[in-house]
């Protein structure tokens, strides 16, 4: 198969994991002719090996997709490894870490409700109330307060600029 760029590919390994019930990461790329990517691989979510006794997640998966560059630009696929040592979990891949990022117009919402001063539990029950109930947010509430701090942590407050100049004033 082939791919114009290497986001349309990881969508296209992404929504096949969604369906068959895994998760994926990127596990390596090398770059060739300066600044360009020559390779990528992605791989099953469970394919660290474990450093810790007691971690259950990870077990050595060696499920994979790697693809090349190829000279006229395209991602070929060049080699796919379908030997998952896990059980797949299709009912629950909607809750994976790598499937529920949060959407672009609850992530609008998230911050509009809480520059108008709605504390952080409110505003999700709200988004919860707008999309229909919680499995139709898709995310867990644990993404959306994550983002809304996030989003508090890079607003810049009254001063803020002054007192970096100052700063970086002082520290010449």
């Amino acid at each position: 198969m082939r791919f114009r760029d290497k986001d349309t590919l990881f969508a296209f390994y992404k929504e096949h994991a969604r369906l068959r019930g895994f998760s994926v990461i990127k596990r390596n790329s090398n770059k060739k002719r300066g600044d360009t990517v020559g390779y990528i691989t992605y791989c099953c979510d469970r394919t660290r090996i474990r450093k810790i006794k007691f971690t259950t997640k990870s077990n050595n998966c060696k499920a994979r997709l790697a693809a090349i560059l190829d000279d006229s630009g395209c991602w070929r696929v060049s080699k796919v490894v379908h030997d998952h040592n896990h059980d797949f979990l299709p009912s629950v891949s909607r809750l994976m870490a790598g499937h529920r990022p949060v959407c672009d117009s609850l992530k609008r919402d998230l911050v509009a409700h809480d520059r108008s001063g709605i504390r952080p539990s409110k505003n999700i029950r709200f988004a919860k109330v707008q999309r229909g109930g919680p499995q139709n947010l898709g995310c867990t509430p644990k993404d959306c307060r994550n983002y809304i701090l996030k989003s508090r942590n890079f607003e810049m407050q009254e001063g803020d600029a002054q007192s970096l100049l100052t700063f970086f004033m002082k520290s010449r």
